[in-house]
């Protein structure tokens, strides 16, 4: 009788990859069982050190309505159309022009908040593309280099935008110019990990094609990953675009430039339909940009990925 030919007609081998593949489903459950009670024990902290209960979302949901009551204008449907007043030149109350008195001071402030994100994006982009080849793990030339480029990353995106606008307030004056890097600051971090994960899921042939004739690190990175992670990294900046247009709007709380700046002041002095006003607007450039890059994603990307 042979070692394969043993009862029941089971060979030795497969005895044991069935046995190791028992011990693999058992590890696997056990594992998940684990992750199951410390996500439903950290569910349970989170909900009574945050208070939410059902009898708390009941009674405050209506006082949400009821704040938005208080700021909405005073719109009068016999004046919403009205212009300013021939004798005295100033809006008439309750009208359109009355709540927007201040219209195009509101729209050059969009402008600059817009520069502001297109900048720090442009800036954030670039160091993530230079750092995201050194922190993936499968492209690092060594293990300092990689945990270096890491942790460099981590920083960046783990402090928020507006404590680094806090800083550099302090450290280059109050305006756009602190907004713009610290949102840099943190776009690099926040996309720095996002492409160094694109580029781990890269494949490797056209690296070991290049480093076989002779190429170096850097050719390797220029001709056989950025081809192949260049529409991933476009549709990610474009996404974190529209991203910093809103961090734009909140660093100016700080004294950091943008239309944030505006809104601060306006809700200091309780002008509470000028602060609906200037949200609107803030609202509707983020849907314009939304309806922008998602057209610019499809140009570069491709209908067909699409279909």
């Amino acid at each position: 009788m042979s070692a394969t030919d043993l009862p029941g007609g089971t060979s030795p081998a497969v005895t044991e990859f069935e046995r190791h593949r028992a011990e693999l489903i058992r590890s696997r459950l056990a594992m998940n069982v684990l992750f199951g009670v410390l996500f439903l024990a950290a569910l349970a902290a989170s909900i009574y050190v945050s208070r939410f209960y059902p009898d708390r979302l009941a009674s405050g949901v209506p006082r949400i309505l009821e704040y938005f009551g208080t700021i909405m204008p005073n719109l009068e449907l016999d004046k919403l159309f009205m212009g300013r007043d021939a004798e005295t030149g100033r809006a008439v109350p309750g009208s359109i022009t009355y709540w927007y008195t201040d219209f195009w001071k509101y729209i050059a402030l969009i402008g600059e908040t817009i520069l502001m994100a297109l900048t720090a994006t442009i800036m954030g982009a670039a160091a993530a593309f230079l750092l995201s080849f050194p922190a993936a793990r499968n492209l690092a030339p060594n293990t300092p280099i990689y945990w270096i480029s890491r942790r460099f990353l981590e920083i960046c995106r783990g402090v928020p935008e507006i404590l680094y606008a806090l800083i550099l307030v302090f450290a280059v004056g109050i305006g756009p110019l602190a907004g713009v890097l610290a949102i840099a600051i943190h776009t690099a971090g926040a996309l720095g990990k996002l492409f160094s994960e694109v580029n781990e899921n890269a494949s490797l042939r056209p690296v070991e094609g290049i480093r076989g004739v002779g190429g170096n690190w850097f050719e390797q990175m220029r001709y056989g990953v950025v081809p192949q992670v260049m529409p991933n990294f476009v549709s990610y900046t474009l996404l974190r675009f529209e991203i910093n247009v809103r961090a734009s709007s909140i660093v100016g709380f700080v004294g950091a430039g943008g239309i944030g700046q505006e809104l601060n002041r306006v809700i200091s002095l309780y002008s509470d339909d000028r602060v609906v006003a200037v949200l609107l607007l803030i609202v509707l450039t983020v849907t314009l940009i939304d309806l922008l890059s998602e057209r610019l994603r499809t140009h570069y990307i491709g209908k067909e990925h699409f279909a």
